[in-house]
Order: structure tokens, then sequence, then C-alpha cells
């Protein structure tokens, strides 16, 4: 639990937060947010009794959710996403809530964290579901997209892969740039197409990677 932060902030807090930080991130803060602010307050809620984030504060919640949000720009209408390890639900349950369009799958081996990102979807009714189980386990699926917040290397998803359709595209949450930092990652199967920098980070950016 962070200290300065005992008790878990309601729908309504989260929702403040999110309208205050939104143009920070190039989105509106007109939107209509409480869909997301839920998913914070619930989030906010079980992190207090299982390891969901860590010790952040609920400022750096709202903005690991609106740089996951960032990435629907790069995401075209309708289309079936997988997330991979998706953990306390970033990127997919943002992406998933602000794009009701989308399909979106996740995958979560660790049971309790399947558990709560199961009660999310029942509790804002998402188009999405969860395979609690490893990306790799996914199996008789393919997707249009992949969407990954890279803490290593990414060359493991930057192989041959099953999940990802002819021409589908691998959406990474990264500190690596568009140049000298991919060289080591790319592969004969991705090219590296376009990057979306995330604001008040020197680093840390959106790479879509298209499978060639």
């Amino acid at each position: 639990m962070p200290r300065g932060d005992p008790e878990p902030l309601p729908p309504e807090r989260f929702n403040e937060i999110l309208r205050l930080r939104a143009p920070t991130f190039r989105l509106s803060p007109l939107s209509d947010w409480f869909p997301l602010s839920r998913y914070l307050a619930e989030l906010d809620r079980w992190r207090r009794s299982m390891n969901l984030t860590g010790a952040l504060s609920a400022d750096s919640v709202v903005d690991h959710a609106l740089e996951s949000v960032m990435g629907q720009r790069l995401i075209s209408h309708g289309e079936r996403v997988i997330d991979i390890g998706t953990g306390a639900g970033f990127p997919g349950i943002p992406l998933a809530i602000q794009r009701s369009d989308l399909s979106v799958v996740l995958t979560e081996p660790r049971a309790r964290r399947a558990s709560f990102l199961r009660h999310v979807i029942r509790e804002l009714g998402l188009s999405a579901v969860v395979e609690e189980k490893r990306a790799e386990e996914v199996g008789g699926q393919t997707f249009a997209f992949a969407t990954v917040r890279a803490v290593g290397g990414l060359r493991t998803w930057l192989g041959p892969s099953p999940l990802l359709q002819p021409g589908g595209a691998l959406l990474a949450w990264t500190t690596l740039t568009l140049g000298k930092g991919l060289e080591k990652e790319l592969s004969p199967f991705f090219r590296a197409e376009e990057a979306l920098p995330i604001p008040e980070s020197k680093h840390r950016q959106i790479v879509l990677f298209r499978r060639i």
C-alpha cells in the first residue's frame, strides 16, 4: 500500500485525476472517463490485498491507464487484440473500456490476477475475455494486434509468432527507440513502423512493429 494513501479512492476521485491528466497525454478532458475511473477504483481496492501494481501513487496509476489509452491511435477499428501478460490490466483493460469496437483477449497465468480481471470485465460489461495462461499457450487463434509492456527484450515476441495474422502488428510499450536501440531486437519477421512518445518520459514510447 502506498504511503500517504491509506484508503482506496472512489471512482469520482479517479475521474477528477483523469480529467486533469488527460491533456498531458493529448487526450480530451471532456471524454467520458467514468468507466475508466471505475476500473481504477476497483484496482485501487484490490491492490490493498494483493500485489497488482506495487507501491504506486494514485496519480501514477492514472498515468499508466492514460498511456495505455494512447495506444488506441495505432489500432484500427473492429480488430481482435491479444494483451500479452496483462497483469493488473494494462494496457488491455483501458483499451477495451475506451474502444468498445475491439475484441480483447487478456492473457494472465496468475490465478488471483486473472480473478481480478474477470471481476472488472463483469462489472463494466466489457468485450474482453481472460485466458488464464501464458500467451504462447493460447492456441487456435490469430489476432490483428498484440500488445505488450516490454520490461525486457522484445525478441521473444518478434519471431514467427503464430498469434499474429499476416500483416498484423505488435504494439510494445518500451524504452527502446526507433533506431539504434531496436537494431538488436528486430527480426526478419517484423519491421518497426511507427512510434508514439509517452509524455513526461525521456525514453518510453509505444512502438508499432508490423509483421512482414
